[in-house]
């Protein structure tokens, strides 16, 4: 969990009960509103044809805009699904925040300033304070939150 970038690295980590693919359309929806730029790591090649088309069709109304990593990408871009290991990519270096989905795995922090974690795991006593532990350690600013009800957060450190 070490983390290799120089400036002020921040990271979310949420706990989730709700549909990872619902979650994502409202933080879509507040990335774009907030003119923000945002990577989205999925574990494969099948979640990525799956939440690329969820977000092209779930609201008929409203669609997400978004490219995927094959994509020709401009800086207009502003949320860019990709599968694998982040650490491999290259072409996205002026991206400086990502949201990693609940099958994706997180060795290390680097590349990035600001991650938004998410995980299906259950959220007990002894994992939390062995987390704490460990972003304290590496001196990682972070914030755990847990979902209590649908798409409701609670803060937890």
């Amino acid at each position: 969990m070490k983390s290799n970038y120089n400036s002020e690295l921040e990271v979310n980590l949420y706990f989730i009960k709700s549909d990872f693919k619902d979650i994502l359309i409202r933080l879509c929806k507040k990335v774009l509103e907030e003119k923000d730029r945002y990577l989205i790591n999925l574990k494969d090649e099948k979640d990525l044809a799956e939440l690329d088309k969820y977000l092209w069709i779930k609201d008929k109304n409203n669609f997400i805009p978004h490219q995927t990593f094959d994509d020709n990408l401009s800086e207009i871009d502003k949320l860019v699904l990709f599968y694998g290991p982040y650490e491999k990519l290259k072409k996205f270096d002026d991206f400086k925040k990502i949201i990693v989905s609940p099958n994706v795995k997180i060795s290390k922090f680097k590349a990035f300033e600001k991650f938004m974690i998410f995980s299906n795991k259950v959220l007990t006593g002894d994992f939390l304070k062995e987390l704490k532990s460990k972003f304290l350690k590496n001196k990682i600013k972070y914030k755990i939150f847990y979902e209590y009800d649908s798409l409701k957060w609670k803060l937890v450190n």
